[in-house]
């Protein structure tokens, strides 16, 4: 009777003790989009001709989106999905599948569960609907995060015929802020200035934010001191006088003014004295006299 009663224990239910080799290993992947780490650890069940949605995923039920444990997710920065500030941390993903309407996505803050069984809905810091697509026959359970920017990723899951993914939106600008402000803020005067000019002039290469990378290399001008004991671990000072002169050109002429483009290109070319020259150093990788002819055309 013992016998018959810890048989049928085993068949009719899970236990969470770690001995035994899981028939659905974990799986673990990680992606950084800009300066947000995502991680996901899940159990990845096979389909094994079975039939997957509406019988051992029920619709319209709390799934722990894998095998064992709740699938676990997790964002280093905040995040923005479907127009909702999700807030860095550590969450259990749930999904509901539906027959035919759009599929819940579950951010729910208690991480640390086996499977739904304990699933607490008003632990949910997040829902969203995301609408299924058809896929062909994807035997493991997969998630997948792509990065398509520094702002924008999408984290996909497939398995058995059916896609679903989630487009996150990093606070990419803010924090690339931040950081700048606070590594400035650090740094003694000379250091600072060429902080922001490193700000502005990945901004510019990037044809982004236009309005910050003027503001970051008027900064750098404002700081840069001529007369200031220059560390000769650095660049020439002439180099980065250079480049910041180059740098300010280039704003002017994102921004349509290009007389005073000109002018600081001008101003940069001019520079003398040093071994090395900004404008000798690179002008075939920045194409400085084409630029300039270009911007010549212009006015």
């Amino acid at each position: 009777m013992l016998a018959t009663l810890f048989l049928g224990l085993t068949v009719s239910a899970q236990y969470k003790i770690g001995i035994l080799p899981r028939t659905s290993p974990d799986k673990g992947i990680y992606e950084q989009i800009g300066y947000t780490g995502i991680e996901i650890t899940y159990g990845a069940p096979k389909t094994n001709g079975r039939t997957i949605w509406g019988d051992i995923v029920p619709y319209d039920e709390v799934w722990r989106a894998g095998a064992n444990d709740a699938t676990r997710i997790e964002f280093s920065e905040d995040v923005e999905i479907d127009s909702n500030i999700l807030p860095k941390g550590i969450y259990s993903l749930f999904i509901i599948p539906h027959e035919s309407d759009a599929w819940t996505v579950i951010f729910n803050a208690e991480y640390d569960q086996w499977g739904a069984f304990n699933y607490d809905k008003y632990q949910d810091i997040l829902r969203v609907e995301v609408e299924p697509k058809e896929i062909p026959l994807q035997e493991k359970l997969t998630y997948t995060i792509d990065g398509l920017s520094y702002e924008k990723g999408i984290i996909s899951m497939k398995w058995s015929d059916v896609q679903i993914d989630v487009v996150i939106n990093t606070k990419y600008l803010e924090i690339l802020q931040r950081e700048i402000e606070i590594s400035a803020t650090n740094s003694d005067q000379e250091i600072a200035s060429v902080v922001y000019l490193q700000g502005a002039e990945y901004l510019l290469r990037r044809n982004q934010y236009l309005d910050i990378a003027s503001k970051w290399i008027d900064k750098s001008q404002e700081l840069y001191d001529p007369k200031s004991e220059w560390n000769s671990q650095y660049y020439p000072r002439q180099y980065i006088l250079g480049h910041m002169h180059w740098t300010k050109a280039k704003v002017l002429a994102a921004n349509n003014n290009y007389k005073m483009a000109l002018a600081y290109a001008n101003k940069m070319k001019n520079i003398n004295g040093g071994e090395i020259n900004y404008y000798s150093e690179e002008n075939e990788f920045e194409k400085i006299d084409i630029q300039m002819a270009h911007w010549k055309s212009k006015q």
